[in-house]
């Protein structure tokens, strides 16, 4: 968690990447906003949205307390005020030199400023995710939204209410699929950036491990979702394989061309329009599962359930945006992760092949901070192995059960979204999680002020988050789904 993302050029020496390309002379950085700043009337605050940065690093600047020494950011900032970006000591945008035979190649000068450019748009993608997922939602207007919140959804993926888990019936077919868009087309480009022998990278999630990679960045075999088809008492979903990779490729694509169309606004979203997004343009409908890579995350809402009035509680995770490649910088429900098997052996893509395998898994690595799963290890014996067998125990006296709510698409990225409701009797809760940690690889488990894990599951709490706090589409929609059915939930547990 180390380096701070608010100046991007920091982590400009990390991965296998170029380095990064410096301006001549960005010393008037702060005399050029701050005239901007006058003329537009601004005050600080304002400035630093616009530019997407925080106020205290727009004061620092002003003051002549730090400079602008990303050419990305320069680039950005020229862009957002409107002056040439020679006026930072910036060359003209990329060019190219002609070589025998009618060979091009990109200058190597350039290269580093095209990836620090690309970096700024990964730091504001990391940085303004609520905000860009309101665009995303404005882009489908005649689409259904799980109970007013941001995420997407089909009538059909929605059950009337609440089902047990076991309803949710999964099916496997081993027929391939081709997907008709992989990230690696035409309309792609604008979003893949140069590398330092030319051309562009081919694919998105090698961009990202060599210039921008987070702490938790691995291919994994994983579940690729093809169909829902919803029936009277169960809905039934169809799986084939995939790969953690292939749904970067397609899913943070979305992402950064939204990204990088914000910024191009001035982070007015009202402004944005698909036409000037190819690659989203290029999936089409969202809600055609043969068109790319569909890896859904089971997004589960823990509710510690105690009978006594007012004293049940639910777990919130803040994401760390440089741990995460996905949902980083929101706040979601513990636990949440892309449904994959816990290793490649054909007897762990079987047995995991169990929403319930999933999200105990989750559990044990977010609340107890045990390794993930990523397959070099021997499989899974969820009925001995901790603590998948006191869960599994419990579940079967009745004292935690697992509820489906439904499942979705999130506006930003279009992954999909697989909503769970996991209610467990207190004194399970308390045994099984003793000792949980307070931070996990993927960020900080959120405590109340008396220092116990969780916040209050009361009127007040859930609706001050709702309205004020950065929840990720699928928390949010969770949330609301929950409080309204709480009775059903909570009542009909045991």
């Amino acid at each position: 968690m180390g380096s701070s993302r608010s100046d991007v050029g920091r982590r400009g020496h990390r991965g296998a990447g170029p380095e990064r390309s410096e301006p001549r002379d960005s010393s008037d950085a702060g005399l050029v906003l701050a005239a901007f700043m006058e003329r537009e009337g601004l005050t600080h605050a304002q400035l630093a949205d616009r530019l997407g940065v925080d106020r205290t690093y727009v004061s620092k600047v002003l003051s002549g307390t730090r400079d602008i020494r990303d050419v990305g950011r320069l680039r950005q900032v020229a862009r957002t005020i409107g002056v040439p970006p020679e006026r930072f000591g910036l060359l003209p945008e990329p060019r190219e030199t002609s070589l025998a035979g009618g060979q091009r190649r990109t200058l190597v000068r350039d290269v580093g400023e095209h990836v620090g450019a690309w970096r700024n748009v990964r730091l504001t993608l990391n940085h303004r995710r609520a905000q860009l997922t309101k665009a995303g939602v404005s882009l489908y207007d005649g689409a259904t939204r799980i109970a007013g919140t941001p995420l997407l959804t089909s009538p059909d993926w929605v059950p009337a209410e609440p089902m047990d888990i076991s309803a949710l019936r999964l099916t496997w077919t081993d027929k391939s699929v081709p997907r008709a868009v992989t990230g690696g087309e035409a309309e792609s480009e604008h979003c893949r950036p140069l590398m330092p022998h030319g051309g562009r990278y081919p694919r998105y999630c090698q961009a990202v491990r060599d210039l921008d990679p987070p702490s938790l960045f691995e291919n994994r075999v994983s579940y690729r979702l093809l169909d829902v088809v919803c029936r009277q008492s169960c809905q039934e979903q169809t799986y084939g394989y995939t790969t953690y990779f292939a749904m970067v490729d397609v899913c943070e694509v979305v992402a950064h061309e939204m990204a990088a169309a914000w910024l191009r606004h001035d982070g007015n979203a009202d402004r944005i329009r698909l036409s000037e997004l190819p690659f989203r343009a290029l999936i089409g409908d969202p809600f055609d599962l043969s068109r790319r890579p569909v890896l859904p995350s089971t997004d589960t809402l823990t509710i510690r359930h105690d009978p006594r009035p007012g004293c049940s509680s639910f777990l919130l995770h803040r994401r760390n945006s440089e741990n995460v490649a996905l949902a980083g910088g929101m706040t979601h429900i513990i636990p949440a992760g892309v449904f994959q098997p816990s290793g490649i052996a054909p007897h762990s893509v079987s047995a995991d092949f169990d929403i319930w395998h999933n999200v105990i898994r989750e559990l044990s690595e977010e609340l107890l901070g045990n390794p993930e799963h990523s397959g070099s290890g021997e499989p899974i014996d969820y009925d001995a192995e901790e603590p998948f067998a006191s869960l599994n125990a419990a579940r079967r006296d009745g004292q935690l059960r697992l509820w489906y709510l439904g499942t979705g698409l999130d506006p930003l990225t279009l992954a999909g979204e697989i909503l769970t409701v996991l209610v467990i009797d207190a004194q399970v809760f308390d045994r099984v999680f003793a000792d949980v940690v307070a931070w996990n690889s993927e960020g900080d488990v959120v405590f109340s002020a008396d220092g116990s894990v969780g916040v209050p599951w009361r009127r007040d709490t859930v609706y001050r988050l709702l309205a004020t706090e950065p929840l990720a589409p699928a928390a949010r929609a969770c949330l609301e789904l929950a409080w309204e059915q709480q009775d059903l939930l909570l009542g009909r547990h045991r």
